[in-house]
């Protein structure tokens, strides 16, 4: 079968850098790609598996690669979230195994000592041009594969997937809505408007209802989580972080989900602990099974979209 002819855009993205903004050079993408095809930038540090689900899964933390062409970070987190990258293929496997469509999977392959794609331009790349290049890459796959699933199915879901070494062993769902936000009391969350800021905010404003409910009540991602065996902040059964460590999402989901102009896009940022999630196979494809059930629900009651087409 003929391949599909690539239709060309040019993405000119402007980011501030703590000062005037910084023009970058055009970044070309093909708008139609072959699922389950794997894309790469020039320099193959950048990774696009393409997809035809509205699901788009993002990898920036587990990258091993650390050419000498590009400089060492001298400030900020270095350390690679350990098995991260494998655990976001398993999903991305598992949910392929279910459906046979393929998420869409944006990785980096470099290492967070040479480049962090979680992070605004000047911190993630610090200067060196040839990172700041990938970051380009990076968030334009992004930006691509979201736009490519929005015209697809109406809407996209981004799982930013991430590994934490908090003391608790439970997932961190962020929603872009910190610790001191997220303990309130339901009454005092639905009334305060946050859910405006949040990764959801698209996804609220179509339902109405609750906000609190959409977060952490029955049939929220972190209820479905802990009812597969895996204990996830916020829930039912933890509904809010305490005086705990909770990351609550980062640049990739506040910029391209949680962003007034991202239209039609929600999702989050998973932190997942390391063991019984991260340290084996055998526990990633656990953690892929959990995740793909808790989509197929997630999706089903609040966009009507069957991740298993029926037969």
């Amino acid at each position: 079968m003929r391949a599909p002819r690539p239709i060309l855009i040019c993405l000119v993205l402007l980011i501030a850098a703590g000062g005037p903004a910084l023009a970058t050079s055009p970044v070309v993408l093909s708008a139609e790609r072959v699922p389950g095809q794997s894309y790469f930038g020039p320099d193959r540090f950048v990774e696009h598996l393409a997809g035809n689900l509205p699901i788009v899964l993002t990898s920036p933390h587990g990258g091993r690669l650390r050419p000498e062409s590009i400089a060492d970070r001298a400030e900020g987190v270095r350390e690679m979230d350990e098995n991260t990258q494998e655990l976001t293929r398993a999903v991305a496997a598992e949910l392929h195994r279910r459906s046979g469509r393929h998420a869409h999977l944006i990785a980096s392959h470099l290492h967070r000592s040479k480049l962090d794609p979680n992070r605004e331009i000047k911190e993630a790349a610090q200067g060196d041009a040839i990172a700041e290049r990938t970051w380009m890459e990076f968030h334009a796959a992004i930006r691509g594969a979201l736009t490519t699933a929005v015209a697809q199915h109406g809407f996209a879901f981004l799982i930013d997937l991430h590994g934490h070494a908090h003391a608790l062993p439970r997932l961190e769902l962020g929603y872009a809505l910190g610790a001191t936000q997220l303990n309130q009391t339901n009454q005092a969350f639905d009334s305060s408007g946050l859910i405006a800021l949040s990764t959801l905010r698209d996804l609220h404003e179509r339902l109405g209802g609750s906000p609190s409910a959409l977060l952490r009540g029955p049939g929220s991602l972190g209820d479905l989580f802990t009812k597969s065996g895996i204990p996830a902040v916020p829930s039912p059964q933890e509904p809010q972080p305490g005086n705990n460590s909770f990351f609550s999402g980062g640049y990739i989901v506040r910029t391209h989900a949680a962003a007034p102009d991202t239209p039609k896009v929600d999702g989050l940022q998973i932190e997942c602990h390391r063991i019984g999630i991260r340290d084996t196979e055998r526990n990633r494809a656990r953690f892929a099974r959990a995740a793909a059930d808790a989509l197929e629900v997630f999706l089903r009651e609040r966009y009507r979209f069957e991740i298993t087409e029926k037969k």
